[in-house]
C-alpha cells in the first residue's frame, strides 16, 4: 500500500468506499478496508445483502475467530508503520483501544457514524417529536461510554448535522460533510409526463424507523378519495445497484419520516431526479445548504405533501430537476474529495 496511504476502515452504506474513491480521483493513495467480505458486517441491518463496494476485506466470514483476531492484529501493525491518516466508520479495528496507540504514533484519526451507533436516544427524543425509539437509559449510558472510549484516541468526527450534536461533548472538533455519490452509477430520469398514475416508491430498511405505517395510511387515504397513484413498497433485499435501478423507475420517492436528517438513499433518489420525501428536523434545516430540495414531511404532514406531488406532474419534474442540481453541487465525488482532503489537512495529514 506504500507510505502515507489513507485508510478508510469500515462499511457504512458504501460511504467509506466512495470517500476513498473521491481521494484516489485526486491522486491520493487511499483504500477502503472492511473486516469481512460478508455484508453481515454492516452495522445498519438495512445494508445486509446490498453488495456494498469496498477495496479489500481482511478475512472471509467463515474464518475462525482466532484467525480473524490475528489478521486484524497484523493489519493494525502494518497500518501503524505505513498509514498517514485513518478514517474509521462506526468503530476502530479493536473497539477504540488500537486508536490510542495510533494516536501516540502521531497518526491523525477521524470517525464517521452510521446513525444508531452514536445516537443518544434521550437527546433525539427531546429534539424530535417523531423519533421512533422509546427511552432507554441503559443504552444511552453505553453509547456515552463508547463515545468517551473512542475519543481517547480519535479526536475528530466527520458526520451529518444530526449526528454532530451527539459527538460534540466528546470530540475535539466535528466536521459536517455530505454523503458522497458517483453519478456514473446513477440513472438520471425525471418523473414522467404521461397520464399514467405516478409511481410512488418506498423501500424501508426498517419499517418503524422509516415511518412506513404512516406512509401506507396516507396512500390508502388518497386512493380512497379517488386519487390515482401506483404505490410500490419493497422489502430491503436488493443490492445497492438494484435499488438505484428501481428508484429510477419512480416518479416520487419516500424515504423516511421519523429520524430528522437525510441519508444515503435520499441522496440516491435526488441524484436520479426524483422528488424525494423525507423528514428534516426544523432546528437542523439551517445547517443544510439553503437550496435543499427535499420535500420535508413528517407523520402529521405526509398526506398533504404526498397529495401535492401526486396531483402536479410539473411540480414533480421541477423538484426532480432541482434535486439533481443539488446533488451535483454538494454530493459528487469531485466536490466531496476536495472537502475531505481539506479536512484531513486540517487535522494533520501531510501528503507525500
Amino acid at each position: 500500500m506504500g507510505t502515507k496511504f489513507i485508510l478508510h476502515y469500515g462499511l457504512v452504506a458504501g460511504i467509506s468506499y466512495y470517500y476513498s474513491l473521491s481521494l484516489r480521483n485526486l491522486g491520493i493513495n487511499s483504500i477502503n478496508v472492511v473486516p469481512s467480505s460478508d455484508d453481515s458486517n454492516a452495522l445498519d441491518p438495512g445494508d445486509s445483502n446490498r453488495q456494498l463496494p469496498y477495496n479489500r476485506a481482511l478475512y472471509p466470514p467463515t474464518a475462525p475467530k482466532f484467525n480473524k483476531f490475528i489478521r486484524r492484529l497484523d493489519f493494525s501493525l502494518r497500518t501503524l508503520r505505513n498509514c498517514g491518516l485513518i478514517h474509521f466508520y462506526s468503530n476502530s479495528i479493536f473497539h477504540g483501544y488500537d486508536s490510542q496507540i495510533f494516536s501516540r504514533a502521531g497518526i491523525p484519526q477521524i470517525i464517521s457514524w452510521a446513525g444508531g451507533d452514536a445516537r443518544i436516544i434521550s437527546i433525539a427524543r427531546k429534539n424530535n417529536p417523531y423519533f421512533f425509539m422509546m427511552p432507554d437509559e441503559a443504552r444511552d449510558k453505553e453509547t456515552r461510554r463508547r463515545l468517551a472510549r473512542l475519543s481517547k484516541g480519535i479526536r475528530y468526527v466527520a458526520t451529518d448535522p444530526e449526528m454532530a450534536e451527539y459527538s460534540l461533548p466528546y470530540f475535539e472538533k466535528v466536521f459536517i460533510i455530505p454523503q458522497p455519490i458517483d453519478l456514473h452509477d446513477i440513472v438520471y430520469q425525471l418523473p414522467q409526463k404521461s397520464s399514467r398514475p405516478p409511481v410512488v416508491m418506498h423501500i424501508p430498511t426498517r419499517r418503524e424507523v422509516k415511518g412506513t405505517a404512516y406512509i401506507e395510511a396516507a396512500v390508502e387515504r388518497l386512493q380512497s378519495e379517488g386519487f390515482s397513484l401506483d404505490f410500490k413498497v419493497f422489502k430491503p433485499v436488493y443490492t445497492q445497484k438494484q435499488v438505484r435501478e428501481m428508484i429510477a423507475t419512480a416518479d416520487i420517492y419516500i424515504d423516511e419520516l421519523r429520524c430528522g436528517s437525510y441519508g444515503m438513499t435520499a441522496v440516491e433518489a435526488m441524484a436520479s431526479g426524483k422528488p424525494t420525501i423525507t423528514y428534516i428536523r426544523e432546528d437542523l434545516l439551517e445547517k443544510y445548504p439553503a437550496n435543499l430540495p427535499l420535500v420535508n414531511a413528517n407523520p402529521d404532514t405526509i398526506y398533504a405533501k404526498l397529495k401535492e406531488l401526486v396531483v402536479d406532474v410539473e411540480l414533480r419534474r421541477e423538484i426532480g430537476e432541482k434535486s439533481r442540481k443539488y446533488i451535483e453541487a454538494h454530493h459528487t465525488l469531485e466536490v466531496i474529495g476536495s472537502q475531505l482532503l481539506q479536512i484531513y489537512k486540517d487535522i494533520g495529514f501531510r501528503p507525500d
